[in-house]
């Protein structure tokens, strides 16, 4: 009873790291001089009841920076200029959302994050660092979970 369990927690885990429809794409960023950040961006085909029509960008950036003296202070997107959005404190997370263009309407948010970077500064607001996101491959989570289930398999022909 107790190897089922294990095989079903980690047929558990295997789902969780390997998700099928997603609203957002996690993504993360280190730059060469300590900022980085964790975070998330998607689209949604309508952000509240009285606009149906515009398609939002919402973004979540987390600053996860190695010193406390960097903070987050804006984004840029694929070609754009640099969108502030104030200090990111160390462990401080922000989430925002804007109307995408539409030049923008057929875009995925694979395509965004392709040129997506993350721009920190110091307290006194000198652009100290810029971090591009990297987002994990999805085969990747795929192999880790094909990795885990045949794991459990393996354990269980052995209690056999």
């Amino acid at each position: 009873m107790k190897k089922r369990a294990y095989i079903i927690f980690l047929s558990l885990v295997s789902a969780a790291l390997v998700p099928i429809v997603a609203d957002a794409l996690p993504i993360a960023g280190t730059g060469v001089r300590g900022g980085s950040f964790t975070g998330s961006i998607g689209i949604a085909d309508s952000f509240d009841s009285l606009d149906t029509s515009t398609p939002w960008l919402i973004i979540s950036l987390t600053n996860a920076s190695s010193a406390d003296t960097v903070y987050i202070v804006g984004y840029a997107l694929p070609g754009g200029a640099i969108s502030e959005i104030g200090l990111v404190r160390l462990g401080d997370t922000w989430t925002g959302r804007q109307p995408l263009l539409n030049v923008d309407r057929g875009v995925s948010v694979e395509s965004i994050i392709s040129g997506f970077v993350v721009v920190f500064s110091d307290a006194r607001g000198t652009l100290v660092d810029k971090a591009a996101v990297t987002v994990s491959e999805p085969s990747a989570m795929i192999l880790l979970g094909l990795g885990f289930l045949a794991v459990g398999l393996g354990i269980r022909k052995r209690a056999k």
